[in-house]
């Protein structure tokens, strides 16, 4: 029996979002790599002492999450602009045949090089201010937080493994889809608990 169109339109939009999925990791990995070299180059081997390096890398984790917070919460859901616009197609192409297309962060690599050019001013910013030697860890830790944003949001939406205590977030997840506004958190949600955790409390009380 050969395939239906909606299947045939699934199957390649899902090998075409795999494709760019990869091309943003790898894009990811090596700006992320390149910032933390020229950190080092900058400020030196401090930047690569452990407890430095560790802590920056819970630093630049907890940035990239608030920085996903803000930029989902205030750019793509507020108003009626173009990065809003790209960004409700993804809500409305949610179980459609062409979904693939728009779960990927960036369809463009070059958008994932600009993700990162423009966050690089801030690490370098603390770096400046504290001295401490955080700036390779932090790079680190937002590369490998966009790494698992794309991957974790990917498997959310279009299947594949996850570990079992995940599901509760891919429940958060899909809520925001439901609701449209709120949970702004694809994965971990740090910044919507610090942020909302009022606001669903008072949801939980008002559906008894």
């Amino acid at each position: 029996m050969s395939s239906s169109k909606p299947d045939l339109i699934r199957a390649a939009e899902t090998a075409r979002g795999r494709a760019v999925k990869r091309g943003n990791a790898v894009t990811a990995l090596l700006a992320g790599c390149a910032l933390a070299v020229g950190a080092r180059k900058v400020y030196g081997p401090v930047v690569l002492a452990p407890l430095g390096f560790l802590s920056g890398f819970v630093a630049g984790v907890l940035y990239a999450n608030a920085f996903e917070y803000v930029l989902h919460r205030f750019f793509l859901h507020w108003g009626h602009g173009f990065l809003v616009q790209r960004h409700a197609l993804h809500h409305n192409s949610a179980g459609a045949p062409n979904e693939a297309r728009y779960v990927n962060f960036a369809t463009s690599r070059l958008v994932v090089i600009l993700l990162f050019l423009a966050n690089a001013p801030a690490v370098f910013l603390v770096e400046r201010l504290l001295h401490v030697g955080l700036a390779a860890g932090m790079f680190a830790g937002f590369t490998i937080y966009y790494v698992l944003y794309e991957e974790v949001h990917w498997r959310f939406h279009l299947g594949g493994w996850l570990p079992r205590w995940m599901e509760p977030l891919r429940r958060h997840h899909m809520l925001h889809h439901v609701d449209f506004e709120g949970r702004y958190n694809v994965f971990l949600p740090v910044f919507d608990w610090i942020f909302e955790r009022r606001k669903w409390k008072r949801g939980a009380a008002g559906s008894h």
